[in-house]
């Protein structure tokens, strides 16, 4: 383990770079960017080293598979979140979202529907939509300040025969939330009861707040392990999203066998050196780094939803309980169109968020979404604009 220690105060400047984050299309000199949701932080210099070091052999062809990938996952599992995968039962995916298509391909057929709780990642609604199942949605409520499952609506849904899967995003992206054992296991049960199998994205599973706990869905029992196939990747807790490398696992050897047959149907085999290198750096060495970064996070994420609640009328910061992003309720500025809030926060606060209703059309009206993982002079510098915007607005 490393003994470096990072100034997450300095991150690394990615303007001018190849950055989508600051893509000049989308992002211009004068604006802020805090949408896509990697961070403004140097990776771990084991990344780096690794990296430099598998260059530095000179050859790039087809590698050869060993246990190295799956075994450095089970580490970090058993590591970081106490529990103990099955390196048998791991394999690699370019992303999450292609190793969700092939769970969605194998466990349903076209014109079944599959059940995501709103609002949600993007990418969830289009994986859905893309491969001929039809969409049904468990809205999550707001209550007092916090995002809860309506579990009524979630059991009356899962009754219907049509619902094959339903996938889980936790930690929650983009509401923060952390979803307790009790929770889990709720919906876990409802779904067993139903014959509905369980896809679970824990990609945010790294970076927990205050005093919040993880639980890994595989946890709960050896019959929801059976159940479901889980989804992640170090992207985001060591900026590595460009690496192109994740990582699925099962506790069930059957569909472990169906998810690789589905894999192979769709030419998902073959491994990415450099994405097989930068993930065994991170989750063989990346203890330091992940307990650093996640204290830095910690403390702008306490600036930031204090500074936003006490200091801009009108906008409500929604407290995450982990993820780099919090959801900022911004209905009560009075904008009648989605449009309109995006005008203003691009062009009159200079700052480039994510438009809520990506994330549910209707859930995510008057919202929008703001990453925090950048240094933190920078992410006050963008409230701050924030905060002059709307008192503009206000004469």
């Amino acid at each position: 383990m490393s003994d470096v220690i990072y100034d997450f105060d300095k991150g690394i400047e990615r303007r001018g770079t190849d950055a989508k984050k600051y893509d000049p299309s989308l992002c211009p000199e004068d604006v802020l960017p805090f949408w896509i949701a990697d961070t403004d932080f140097p990776s771990p210099v084991e990344v780096k080293q690794a990296l430099l070091e598998r260059v530095e052999l000179g050859h790039y062809g087809y590698p050869y598979i060993d246990m190295a990938f799956e075994n450095s996952v089970a580490r970090w599992y058993k590591v970081r979140h106490h529990v103990e995968l099955e390196p048998r039962f791991i394999d690699f995916s370019p992303c999450v979202i292609p190793a969700m298509i092939w769970f969605a391909k194998e466990f349903s057929s076209e014109g079944d529907k599959i059940l995501l709780q709103t609002p949600v990642y993007p990418p969830f609604h289009d994986l859905v939509k893309n491969n001929g199942r039809q969409l049904v949605y468990n809205e999550m409520r707001l209550v007092n300040g916090r995002y809860e499952i309506d579990f009524a609506d979630l059991e009356q849904k899962l009754k219907d025969s049509k619902v094959k899967i339903l996938f889980i995003c936790n930690p929650q992206n983009p509401t923060g939330r952390c979803f307790t054992r009790e929770e889990l296991t709720r919906m876990g049960e409802l779904c067993l009861q139903n014959h509905v199998m369980i896809g679970v994205d824990e990609i945010h599973a790294d970076i927990i707040f205050d005093h919040n706990e993880f639980v890994p869905f595989c946890s709960l029992s050896k019959e929801l392990a059976e159940h479901s196939v889980t989804f992640i990747n170090p992207a985001k807790t060591f900026n590595v999203a460009g690496v192109r490398t994740a990582a699925w696992f099962t506790h069930s050897e059957e569909v472990y066998r169906r998810m690789m047959n589905q894999q192979t149907y769709s030419k998902g085999m073959g491994r990415n050196i450099f994405g097989n290198v930068a993930l065994m750096a991170c989750y063989n060495h990346g203890d330091s780094y992940a307990d650093q970064c996640v204290a830095y996070l910690n403390e702008t994420k306490n600036q930031v939803v204090a500074y936003i609640n006490e200091n801009i009328p009108g906008v409500t910061a929604i407290d995450p309980e982990a993820t780099f992003m919090v959801w900022l309720d911004c209905r009560e500025l009075g904008f009648r169109t989605q449009q309109e809030l995006k005008d203003f926060m691009f062009q009159k606060a200079k700052i480039l968020l994510n438009d809520g209703t990506t994330f549910g059309e209707r859930e995510g009206f008057g919202f929008m979404r703001f990453n925090f993982a950048a240094p933190r002079s920078i992410v006050m510098e963008g409230l701050e604009r924030l905060k002059r915007a709307v008192e503009q607005l206000e004469k």
